[in-house]
């Protein structure tokens, strides 16, 4: 065989080898991607049931928001895009957009800026409905750790009552800032209004023994029973500061900094929220 056909025929194999080999790894990307899409949803609704308590036949909607950073020179332009649908629908969402400071603008004319540049997401919320009826929030947040973002979701009643906040990606470090991830430390913002949030602080003092106690039995007992059997203690805590994990000080102001914000963030945004997601009911 002449070396040019040599050479041709290798190079045949080779591009044939590589495109079997691309075929096989988009396939299996496809696959994963779809199986890690279904197992993040299922985790999601996972979380939002236990948070908020909810019964079967629950209704959730998601609301996905994203920045639109308008057009390059005009600021006033920017505005804060929603997509709402139900949870795990796949079809296309309601749509509405508000600027910065609250006024409602046509979707159309907010996203006129993508193709200069691209919208910026900023993460999702659900809201739940049991029996006609508003049954809490379930807010996603982020905040900066001590070495990387901690992301987390913060559940909220009707009454803008925490119900619950659960940290669902960080690279603390283990055993001293990944402490923040754990029930013990979380369960610290359970029953605390938003105004209590507002004030909140954390300190470097050891947590008292009963109330430690109590946050270990909320993992196995239902939120509303064990808020009633541990009225005096909430009561009490309330008006305290969160407890910081030892040696980590960082960490646990990073995630109570960013609860708070997440909190005052979705109060004044929801005033908008609702009756877009009523009227589109």
């Amino acid at each position: 065989m002449k070396p040019r056909d040599e050479v041709i025929r290798i190079t045949a194999s080779m591009t044939v080898a590589c495109a079997a080999g691309a075929a096989i790894l988009g396939a299996v990307y496809v696959a994963t991607d779809r199986y890690q899409r279904a197992a993040q949803l299922a985790d999601e609704r996972g979380a939002i049931v236990e948070l908020l308590g909810l019964g079967p036949g629950a209704e959730v909607t998601e609301v996905r928001q994203s920045l639109d950073p308008g057009v390059a020179g005009q600021p006033a332009t920017r505005a804060v895009i929603y997509e709402a649908r139900p949870l795990g629908d796949h079809g296309a969402p309601r749509r509405f957009a508000f600027s910065l400071d609250g006024v409602p603008v046509p979707v159309a004319g907010a996203a006129g800026a993508r193709a200069q540049r691209a919208p910026e997401p900023l993460g999702h919320l659900f809201v739940a409905r049991q029996g006609g009826r508003e049954a809490g929030f379930v807010v996603e947040g982020m905040a900066q750790g001590y070495k990387n973002p901690i992301r987390f979701l913060v559940a909220l009643t009707p009454a803008f009552e925490i119900a619950g906040v659960r940290v669902v990606e960080h690279q603390e470090d283990p055993g001293l800032g990944a402490e923040v991830a754990t029930r013990g430390f979380e369960d610290q913002f359970v029953g605390r209004t938003a105004d209590d949030v507002a004030r909140l602080d954390v300190t470097r003092d050891p947590m008292p023994e009963d109330w430690h106690a109590a946050l270990l039995q909320l993992e196995r007992t239902p939120p509303p029973a064990w808020r009633a059997a541990h009225a005096a203690l909430l009561e009490r805590e309330r008006g305290r500061p969160i407890y910081a994990v030892t040696g980590a000080t960082i960490s646990s102001r990073a995630l109570t900094g960013g609860v708070r914000a997440t909190i005052d963030h979705f109060r004044r945004r929801w005033a908008l929220i609702q009756p877009q997601l009523e009227g589109g009911s």
